[in-house]
Order: C-alpha cells, then structure tokens, then sequence
C-alpha cells in the first residue's frame, strides 16, 4: 500500500486536500483509483489508512482509522560535514533509514560544498520515511561550523568523532548519541583538537579509509543494531 507524509493533522472522515505532486504521485505514478487504499502519516498522529477521493478536479484523502500508532524513538544525532551532492543526498537517505532522529550539516574546512538545498534535502528524508514505513521524520538542521554544532550539543550528547586513522577512546555515557563524520579528506588538525577539548571521543571504524557516506551508514548501523550484535557468534 502507498505511504504519504502529509504535513496536516488528521481527523476521521475529515477530507485532506492533496497538492498537486501529491495528487500527481498517487494517480500517474502509483496510478490508483478513487476509492483505492493509502496509508497517510504526518509525524504526530501514527500511520492512518485513508481512502482516495477525487473533488472536482482535485483529489483528497479520507481518513479511516489509525492502523499504527506514532512511533517513539531513542534520540541519535548525524552530525555530517558536507560533502558532494549526491554522496550528501544518500548518506541522509540511510540515516534515515537506520532511525536517525536528528541530521546536523556542519560547514567543515574541507568541506567541498558551498550551496545546499535544504527543501531538496528535506524532500529526501520524507520520502525516505515514506519508503521504510517510518512515521516519524527526523529534524534536519541547517548548516554551521563545527563549533557551533558542538557547542549546541555539549552536555545533551555524546559526542563522538569518527577518526580515520587514529584510536577508539570510547566511554560509557547514558547521554544519547552524535556522531561526527567528517568531509572528504577528514576531519583538521584543528578540527580535531576542538572536538577533544570538548570531550568528545574518537571511534576508529576499521584498517580502511571510509567514505563519508559509508562512515555515517556503518557508525548508524552498529549503534542501531548494538543489542543485536552482541549476540552473534562471530
């Protein structure tokens, strides 16, 4: 059944108008019907099963009932430098995927993207959270330099660092998570003693050279499924 992130609070039986791409969306590309099924979630109210309905020249959906509540989440923040276009756009889509609930962009000294589109950005995570049944949508921030991303985070977070050639000096901490991915090229010098001055530690991921991409995907993968991995005998 299609999935529809639409920003309006829902009420049963209550029509919802739907804008054009929307109605574009479900009608050319999915190519339903009037009276066909569509799942509809705004982040707030749970997933709803709504009906198609067409209103003159205009389509709506009408809500049935809600069929999953909304989803609660343990707090994790990507704290991503940026990087290239596209490696950018696909690193938000896994993070999302992998139940981020928090993506800062951080203008890095190394950073090789000046301009960002943060409506296109936002674009790809609800369309993300629409592909893997997520109901919730993760809070995206605009750019700002690392200094002040620490400093906003320092005391709620863990901040950890992912270092490409240095050493993990992890510690426990009941503090949610932020992991800091640096750009192509990795983190400065200087970049890097202000993370430790502020207490972050560093996590060495393995012998190779990740991308930044691939960096946050496995950082979030093995902070997502840390339970589970325990448990294999490998």
């Amino acid at each position: 059944m299609s999935r529809l992130f639409i920003d309006k609070a829902f009420q049963k039986n209550e029509l919802i108008s739907l804008s054009a791409p929307q109605s574009h969306y479900l009608t050319h590309v999915m190519r339903l019907k009037e009276g066909d099924k569509v799942i509809c979630f705004n982040g707030k109210q749970g997933d709803w099963e709504s009906l198609l309905k067409k209103q003159k020249k205009e389509w709506a959906l009408l809500p049935q009932k809600q069929i999953l509540p909304q989803q609660s989440r343990q707090s994790c923040a990507l704290c991503l430098a940026l990087i290239k276009r596209e490696p950018l756009a696909y690193a938000l889509q896994k993070a999302t995927e992998l139940g981020v609930t928090e993506i800062h962009l951080i203008q890095a000294e190394r950073s090789n993207n000046e301009r960002v589109n943060m409506e296109r950005l936002r674009a790809i995570v609800v369309e993300s959270c629409e592909q893997c049944e997520r109901n919730d949508i993760p809070q995206l921030f605009a750019p700002e330099s690392l200094s002040k991303k620490v400093d906003a985070l320092s005391g709620k977070m863990n901040l950890i660092w992912l270092s490409e050639r240095g050493t993990t000096d992890g510690k426990k901490s009941s503090l949610p998570p932020a992991f800091f991915i640096g750009p192509e090229g990795g983190w400065t010098n200087k970049e890097q003693t202000l993370l430790q001055k502020s207490n972050a530690f560093s996590w060495h991921l393995g012998t190779t050279i990740l991308r930044a991409e691939t960096a946050a995907i496995t950082a979030l993968a093995l902070w997502q499924y840390r339970d589970e991995i325990k448990k294999l005998a490998i």
